[in-house]
């Protein structure tokens, strides 16, 4: 086991450290810290009893989503003296000597999966009431037999991986997590395979479930998205209010007009990409910046629209570059750091970052991407400063890298499948232990599908219509959502079955093949590779089909 491993393990004991003692009292928080604490909007904070309704029925009742062995209950009796808490229809168990500070007490004996009911049935002296807070589920530890899942499935969908890494597939890492419990983590193949010519190398470096991926246009849900959906949860940005609202240097030919939504749904009218990095690009030596001071001020200023606005989305990562910009803008720092502050560190995920190189995390923790630079192969890309030789641990996307320093609104991320599932568990619950970071408004928002495409939320992918089976498979709910990434990872929230896939792979660390059209890399014409048949196995295996 890696370092690593240990360390993600060792978060997931702490985390449940709290959740699996019977009636533990921690009097040591002071009633202030409560206070501060009490206010932030957890998954459910309340004071009880109440008269809301005159239905009584209504009155003293909440549901709170948890998963059957984990949850925790932060409790302040206030001037109460006694209280009498259901969870599920069972009396909750207090201490016999109830403190008069806020007390955190385990509900692991209480919970099940999905949604659970509190009931406050009744408070002593009349007129007191009680505080209660209950914080978000986290993943824990978990078996594929007990999530019933099949085991003659699952051996198929490691026996295909499997196959394909002999037959020079380059390697990749499973993650399934049913309920809350990571059921599947596996590491297949090899981290980096070839040398730069596209020869296998004479001792490959094996995949490691911790092992560190580009995961390229997943950067725009895990890390853009989340900015977006964490500062419209803060009240800091309206996405329903004009870009120059934001930007006021964004204006003319029809800017002014451009929701911050029709980024996010990518129907604000750019194309799909521009190549700043190259002079040559197709809108000219003007438009060339290797600066990213520069970079964005041509995004911001100067890229033309190529549709009018509002018409079907056209996926772009021009629109992903703005927004990026315009978050950095609405945050006032660099939208690293931003996601490193606000969301990443408090969390605990010391995998999920930009550059890694540049912060401590070594090359060989790193999967390799394409053999030698961004010249595919020497067959096709010539360009200034173009790099040479295996890419490992800087970002692959050329617009990323040489245009933006290696920090962009659609591409640059670098994370591991187990920490990519502790990002998964926000799109789903908006917190994740006792850091709050959505609300639940703001993710039903963002999840649902586009009244202008239904393939797309705003900027996730979603399953509905199965225009994208090719990636979640035939047989995801219509309230699957994720996205892919060019180098070859995928991710999809399943919240009908609450479930959760990581496939991260490096398809793009493999031999460039040719053929009538053109040139590919070998990695992408592998099952693996191409996402959906992956999904198909892993929902068989969960639904016995």
């Amino acid at each position: 086991m890696t370092d690593s491993d240990q360390r993600a393990k060792q978060l997931v004991r702490l985390g449940l450290l709290a959740l699996s003692l019977a009636a533990i009292v921690w009097p040591a928080m002071a009633s202030s810290d409560w206070d501060i604490r009490v206010r932030e909007p957890a998954q459910l904070s309340v004071e009880l009893p109440e008269q809301r309704s005159q239905r009584t029925l209504v009155n003293d009742q909440r549901i709170f989503y948890s998963y059957q062995g984990q949850g925790a209950l932060w409790l302040d009796l206030q001037q109460a003296t006694a209280a009498r808490i259901e969870i599920n229809g069972r009396e909750l168990a207090l201490p016999a000597e109830l403190s008069k500070q806020p007390m955190i007490l385990s509900l692991a004996e209480y919970t099940r999966d999905g949604l659970n009911q509190l009931h406050v049935a009744a408070v002593e002296p009349s007129g007191a009431a009680i505080r209660l807070r209950f914080d978000y589920p986290s993943l824990v530890e978990g078996s594929a037999d007990e999530a019933g899942f099949s085991a003659k499935r699952l051996a198929e969908l490691d026996a295909l991986i499997e196959q394909e890494v002999a037959a020079g597939f380059p390697g990749a890492v499973l993650l399934i997590a049913k309920n809350g419990r990571v059921i599947k983590e596996t590491a297949y193949g090899y981290a980096k395979r070839y040398d730069s010519a596209g020869q296998p190398l004479a001792e490959p470096e094996l995949m490691q479930t911790d092992t560190l991926f580009d995961i390229a246009s997943n950067s725009k849900m895990y890390a853009t998205v989340y900015a977006v959906m964490k500062l419209v949860s803060d009240g800091l940005l309206d996405i329903n209010a004009p870009i120059v609202q934001y930007l006021p240097e964004y204006q003319g030919d029809g800017r002014e007009l451009r929701l911050v939504r029709d980024l996010l749904d990518h129907t604000a009218g750019y194309g799909p990409e521009l190549h700043f990095f190259r002079p040559d690009n197709r809108l000219g030596a003007a438009f060339y910046s290797i600066e990213p001071a520069r970079t964005k001020q041509l995004l911001i200023e100067k890229v033309p629209f190529e549709r009018p606005r509002g018409q079907s989305a056209v996926y772009s990562d021009t629109g992903f570059m703005l927004l990026g910009a315009l978050v950095e803008r609405v945050a006032d720092m660099a939208l690293d750091s931003y996601l490193e502050q606000q969301l990443y560190q408090p969390l605990g995920l010391g995998s999920t970052m930009f550059n890694p190189l540049q912060k401590g995390i070594s090359a060989s923790r790193i999967a390799a991407t394409e053999l030698d630079g961004n010249t595919r192969g020497g067959l096709r890309q010539q360009f200034p400063a173009m790099r040479r030789g295996v890419l490992r641990g800087e970002v692959h996307d050329e617009k990323a890298f040489y245009s933006l320093a290696g920090v962009a609104g659609h591409a640059g991320l670098f994370s591991t499948a187990r920490e990519l599932a502790v990002l998964m568990m926000l799109a789903q619950h908006g917190g994740y232990g006792d850091l709050p970071v959505f609300s639940q408004p703001v993710i039903q928002q963002f999840v649902r599908p586009s009244s202008r495409d239904h393939r797309f939320g705003l900027g996730w992918r979603t399953a509905v219509g199965g225009d994208l089976d090719w990636h979640f498979g035939p047989y995801a709910s219509r309230y699957a959502f994720g996205h892919t990434g060019w180098t070859g990872t995928a991710t999809l929230i399943d919240p009908q079955y609450d479930l959760l896939v990581v496939l991260l792979t490096n398809k793009k660390h493999s031999p460039i093949q040719r053929d009538g059209s053109g040139y590919y890399f070998s990695g992408d014409r592998f099952q693996t590779g191409m996402y959906g048949s992956v999904m198909s196995l892993v929902y068989q295996a969960m639904l016995g089909l």
